[in-house]
């Protein structure tokens, strides 16, 4: 029969230390997440922050990660979405917490060929009430619509954001109320003088003469 040797004080030390430092029991875990849940919402220092579930390591390296979301408190950023990995150890209870890159999908591209436009504004000026001026761009170089009273049509050529409407512009010839004729006038003397295009933020479609001037639309 092998016979018991007492641990001195220093070996009792020793293997507490080397013993798994993990949650004994369910409450124990609920406390652990608790306190890591606690420490990283306050490290990654977000407004409207969430934390995700724990990813838990080993008693090896004693560490639960989480990602933190929410917005940026700093007023330049405008509110704008942020990301954040936390690692938290258990033992020491000290945590960290590095900014992950916030996936921006590309935004969709708008064609502007062979879509209908409607005009909102012609030159600064809103569209007569119950008008309907409108605007496509072939993909066979035609442009051509309703200016409000007839229809057009023209040859036009873009690169880029460059436009070109070549003359002559065709269309038809029907009278109406005068406020549709000056109307039409300054729709078409703007668009023969496109020199550029652009699609918006908020996707309207603006095309702007060699002076300037704007002729915008909305999608049909």
């Amino acid at each position: 029969m092998r016979a018991l040797i007492p641990l001195s004080g220093v070996a009792v030390a020793f293997i507490a230390a080397a013993a798994p430092a993990h949650a004994a029991t369910p409450n124990s875990w609920m406390q652990v997440d608790k306190a890591s849940q606690a420490a990283c919402l306050k490290a990654a220092n977000l407004n409207e922050a969430v934390t995700g579930p724990p990813i838990r390591y080993s008693d090896r390296l004693l560490i639960d990660a989480r990602v933190v979301t929410g917005t940026w408190p700093q007023p330049h950023m405008k509110g704008a979405k942020a990301k954040m990995l936390c690692l938290y150890h258990r033992r020491s209870k000290r945590v960290e917490v590095q900014e992950l890159a916030y996936p921006i999908p590309p935004a969709p591209a708008i064609s502007i060929k062979d879509v209908w436009w409607q005009a909102d504004s012609i030159g600064g000026k809103p569209v007569v009430s119950g008008s309907e001026v409108t605007l496509m761009l072939g993909s066979d170089s035609k442009v051509g619509g309703k200016s409000g009273c007839n229809g057009y049509g023209a040859s036009y050529q873009l690169e880029g954001a460059s436009l070109k409407v070549f003359p002559p512009m065709i269309g038809t010839m029907m009278a109406c109320a005068p406020a549709l004729m000056d109307q039409e006038q300054s729709y078409r003397g703007l668009l023969e003088k496109a020199a550029s295009v652009k699609v918006t933020a908020d996707g309207k479609l603006e095309v702007v003469s060699a002076s300037g001037a704007t002729i915008r639309y909305s999608k049909k």
